[in-house]
């Protein structure tokens, strides 16, 4: 069992990996893609993908009225918004500050799920919040203890933060009764469908003259980090719960000032990793089980 559990981890950990390299590969993207076009041509490969996983759960299972119009708020909310905003957000802010601030979220999927399942906090759970949030301001406003200036990137992310928190609390919910692929294959055709009527059409034939090493990187990076990824995580989730697995989220700034000092050759500064660590000692205390 404890074997299981570990594996179940290591699953988790190569999710966090990916998500965090798609800090740098979305800047990249953003230079020459329109932000709702990257997150609708994404998902678009991703159902591709998905529709050879999942078909048989999906064929197989039954679902009711009820199920589909928790699935499509999920998609419209954890696939839609999300997808949107976090690419939108890096056109106005660098990778490893959308990190640090997405880093949040297990605090947030925390206090939606004690309000959600009715789970009572304690005073080291808010303790450990202020300690996260103080390492978000000390990045944001850079080492200031003024209150920093938030500008649209920093706001977009943290929508980004709130969506994907929402939508891990509907994941657990709706694992109860129905099965991960499903419920990834419906999320994303939802997305898909909530994104459609915002996307600029007067820009999408531009897409075609975009070097075929972006269209490779869009794809890939929507196979494997949102596709095989999220049909990953949406499985692990029913066996640790989503605060537990969410604490390694935490682990998505550090990686992105790997990759990004390795691919964008942005220098790793030492207030950022300050902040990261205060954010990750903060998170690991508001977490911290008997």
């Amino acid at each position: 069992m404890r074997n299981k559990i570990w594996f179940t981890y290591a699953i988790l950990l190569f999710c966090v990996i990916a998500w965090g390299s798609n800090f740098v590969f979305g800047a990249i993207l953003v230079a020459v893609f329109d932000p709702s076009i990257i997150a609708v041509l994404r998902l678009i490969f991703i159902l591709i993908f998905l529709f050879f996983v999942t078909f048989r759960a999906v064929k197989v299972q039954k679902l009711t009225v009820h199920n589909y119009i928790f699935l499509a708020i999920a998609g419209f909310i954890g696939v839609s918004l999300n997808q949107w905003s976090f690419y939108a957000s890096l056109q106005f802010t660098e990778p490893v500050t959308a990190a640090l601030i997405l880093a949040l979220s297990p605090i947030v999927t925390s206090l939606l799920s004690s309000y959600w399942f009715n789970e009572k906090k304690t005073a080291r759970f808010w303790f450990g919040s202020f300690i996260a949030l103080t390492g978000v301001w000390l990045v944001i406003s850079n080492g200031s203890l003024l209150i920093p200036s938030i500008g649209k990137g920093e706001l977009l992310i943290a929508l980004t933060m709130l969506s994907f928190s929402v939508f891990l609390i509907f994941v657990q919910h709706l694992s109860k009764t129905i099965h991960p692929a499903v419920i990834t294959w419906y999320s994303n055709v939802f997305g898909v469908i909530g994104l459609i009527p915002f996307i600029p059409w007067e820009n999408a034939s531009q897409i075609w003259a975009i070097p075929i090493p972006y269209w490779l990187l869009l794809i890939a990076t929507a196979v494997i980090m949102h596709g095989l990824c999220t049909l990953l995580w949406n499985n692990s989730i029913q066996k640790v719960g989503a605060s537990k697995a969410s604490l390694l989220l935490n682990l998505e700034p550090f990686i992105a000032m790997l990759f990004s000092l390795m691919i964008l050759g942005h220098a790793i500064q030492m207030l950022q990793v300050v902040g990261a660590t205060i954010i990750l000692v903060g998170v690991a205390i508001s977490l911290r089980t008997k």
